[in-house]
């Protein structure tokens, strides 16, 4: 005998078909702010979504707070949190479903680093997916000096970075050994929320040979953003040839994504 349900089976497998399938978030892990760019910050959402799926919202989400929303029959907009930095008109295709998919950060700073989250949903299905951006704020100044000596026959050392962000390390050696006996201070602005660090290093002078490489490396902890300082010392004085390493970026970011 012809039993009922076995004619609902299909008719669920079917349904379940319709789906909101989110295949990546193209969400650089580094963004290396630039003064000179103009260009906005691009957060792109890779997803399918059956047309025959309704109801379809796309939201964005930075540390699990609304920051971007995009209803097709009514438009996109900002949410508060990103207001001004989000520009809601930018298109990233023509697709009825994929036009405003986009979140697009107009100059960037950085406090919009964070976990970013995009949301696509409609009355049938839905589909989230995350990614980490970490904004890097280049140092507006870089030194590093020596001096010898002031009657107790030691070296002193001061390497120093102020107009950074996140919170650099900073690291003292001589001939590519860290100096263990290194003091680090760390300053924040309450007014721009970027960072001063000062590393200072007092030497025995019968340690340092003639000539001998003193270098400050700096780095950005979770990013491979990295800087070099570099001077001679030579013994017998205060002689400082500043023989400088003009600093690096290692490896080459790509400042937006493509």
């Amino acid at each position: 005998m012809f039993r009922p349900h076995i004619i609902v089976i299909p008719l669920i497998l079917a349904t379940g078909l319709l789906a909101v399938t989110i295949h990546d978030v193209k969400v650089p892990s580094t963004y290396i702010l630039d003064e000179d760019n103009d260009e906005p910050l691009i957060l792109d959402c890779i997803y399918d979504v059956d047309p025959q799926e309704t109801g379809f919202v796309l939201k964005w989400l930075l540390n699990d707070r609304p920051v971007y929303q995009w209803i097709p029959s009514v438009g996109s907009f900002a949410l508060p949190l990103l207001k001004n930095r989000i520009d809601a008109s930018y298109e990233v295709s023509q697709e009825s479903h994929q036009k405003h998919r986009a979140l697009a950060i107009v100059k960037p700073a950085w406090n919009v680093t964070g976990n970013y989250t995009c949301s696509v949903q409609t009355f049938q299905s839905s589909d989230r997916k995350s990614a980490h951006l970490q904004i890097v704020v280049p140092e507006r100044n870089f030194h590093l000096k020596h001096h010898c000596c002031d009657g107790d026959d030691t070296v002193d050392i001061i390497c120093n970075t102020s107009g950074i962000y996140p919170e650099p390390k900073l690291n003292v050696l001589l001939n590519d050994d860290i100096v263990s006996s290194q003091v680090t201070h760390q300053f924040r602005s309450a007014d721009d929320g970027l960072y001063e660090v000062v590393v200072s290093a007092r030497v025995p002078r019968q340690r340092m040979e003639s000539p001998t490489t003193i270098k400050c490396t700096l780095t950005v902890p979770g990013t491979t953003y990295s800087r070099i300082k570099e001077s001679i010392f030579y013994g017998g004085g205060s002689a400082n040839r500043a023989s400088i390493i003009a600093g690096f970026i290692l490896p080459i970011f790509l400042l937006h994504l493509t």
